[in-house]
């Protein structure tokens, strides 16, 4: 029980609070008790007179009395603040990769097998406003198969049939993406338009398109999403002369606002907590809405820096950034060590004999000993194949030939660089969400499973 009690002291310790000497007056045991009946009293269970809150349209009860507190507060205790210097260090990193490599890099690519933009516009209005933790099945190609599997109509009568041939059917929160299929259907039925018009339908304004499909109820187009579609439609040109197009903004993911914070473009007065706490998402939102606003400020660097390389809109900056955040800034470089003395790095926990030995002819057992991000270690350290970084052709990291374009910004090799892990979101839908879990004051138990 010791280790408890130091975590009670410790806590008021920081909090300023004077420990008596002798503490706890009880034994451990029930101090312990105390600490942890209260602790969970007030971050996870709610009671009758709470209160509620409105949510995405609904109103909700109140998680605990901290779910409370911290809708109310949490803006000013994260306090995210965009660092105006590391974005014009940031936009000087990006405009040099540019000269380097080309604006290719900037430019989306999806294989639309060479379909038409009408053709384009409907698969990707159809698909940009569903989450899918990896793309789905090739949803062109699909279209090519059969164009009625992206007709307004059909999806609309027929949703459930749409996320099948989309293959999000063993994805989880169905009930969730049906809605967004069968209420974006809805929109086009309405407007009786094809995808493809909703840029003329709103005279051609960026800004204007982004508005409208943000008010599409329950259609899953947030500003994220929405900045994502307008953005495909500028890249794949479907649409190449929409007008107020520095309106859309890089579509703030996961990985855009993970490197966000390890750049220290943004820049928060605490590490970002748990989304075991941030019931209903409020940190999420704050940081996703910060994120875009500091890759904005690199963006309006940029283009006072080079107006040459700087794209167009911030948006256009969205699929590299989001393609160094998945694949390159991932800890996945893992180092090892065998009983001779050899030290090396490999991508990947599952290797089990020394690589420098095995080319000394011998065999002796890898130990991993630490997971490091790519950058934290000399490029010329990575694994190798014919001196090629030894990822499957495409990745960012092979391209980049193993230094990060961002590495100027990050630093990743020196004392003030951390390794700042994005905020996480838990739906309020589904079998495991929020709404399912509340717990009640004197009942014990409650919470998710999985």
């Amino acid at each position: 029980m010791n280790e408890f009690t130091q975590f009670a002291s410790r806590l008021a310790k920081e909090l300023g609070l004077i420990v008596p000497k002798g503490w706890p007056g009880k034994d451990n045991l029930t101090a312990a008790r105390t600490l942890i009946r209260l602790l969970n009293e007030y971050f996870f269970q709610t009671h009758e007179g709470i209160g509620n809150t409105n949510f995405e349209g609904h109103e909700l009860q109140y998680f605990s009395p901290f779910h409370r507190f911290w809708e109310r507060n949490h803006r000013v205790i994260i306090d995210a603040i965009i660092d105006r210097s590391q974005a014009k260090i940031a936009a000087k990193s990006l405009s040099e990769a540019v000269k380097k490599y080309g604006d290719s890099i900037l430019r989306v690519t999806h294989e639309t097998h060479g379909l038409p933009p009408t053709a384009i516009a409907q698969v990707r209005f159809f698909t940009a406003n569903q989450d899918f933790r990896q793309p789905p099945e090739d949803p062109y190609k699909n279209y090519k198969k059969d164009p009625r599997r992206f007709d307004a109509a059909a999806i609309a009568a027929d949703p459930a049939r749409f996320l099948q041939v989309l293959g999000a059917t063993r994805l989880s929160q169905t009930d969730k993406r049906l809605d967004f299929a069968r209420n974006a259907a809805g929109f086009l039925l309405d407007g009786q338009i094809p995808a493809y018009d909703v840029a003329s339908r709103y005279h051609n304004d960026a800004g204007s398109i982004k508005d409208v499909l943000t008010q599409i109820p329950n259609a899953g187009y947030g500003a994220k999403k929405a900045n994502m579609f307008v953005r495909d439609m500028v890249e794949l040109g479907v649409w190449p002369h929409l007008r107020n197009t520095e309106t859309i903004d890089v579509a703030s993911d996961i990985n855009t606002m993970k490197l966000a914070l390890r750049t220290r473009i943004l820049r928060t007065e605490i590490p970002l907590i748990s989304s075991f706490l941030d019931v209903f998402s409020h940190q999420y939102a704050y940081v996703d809405e910060a994120s875009a606003q500091a890759w904005r400020a690199v963006w309006e660097e940029w283009k006072k820096l080079d107006t040459e390389t700087a794209p167009r809109f911030p948006g256009q900056m969205d699929f590299l950034l989001y393609r160094i955040g998945r694949e390159y800034c991932l800890q996945n470089l893992v180092k090892y060590e065998c009983p001779q003395g050899h030290t090396f790095y490999h991508f990947g926990a599952g290797l089990r004999n020394c690589r420098v030995c095995a080319l000394e002819a011998q065999r002796s057992r890898a130990t991993p000993v630490a997971k490091l991000l790519p950058c934290q270690v000399h490029s010329k350290e990575l694994p190798r194949v014919g001196g090629v970084v030894s990822l499957p052709e495409g990745n960012l990291l092979r391209t980049f030939n193993g230094v990060c374009i961002l590495e100027g910004t990050c630093m990743p090799k020196s004392s003030v660089f951390h390794t700042f892990d994005p905020p996480k979101s838990i739906s309020i839908k589904g079998q495991t969400g929020w709404t399912n879990s509340y717990a009640w004051k004197e009942r014990g138990g409650g919470g998710m499973m999985g």
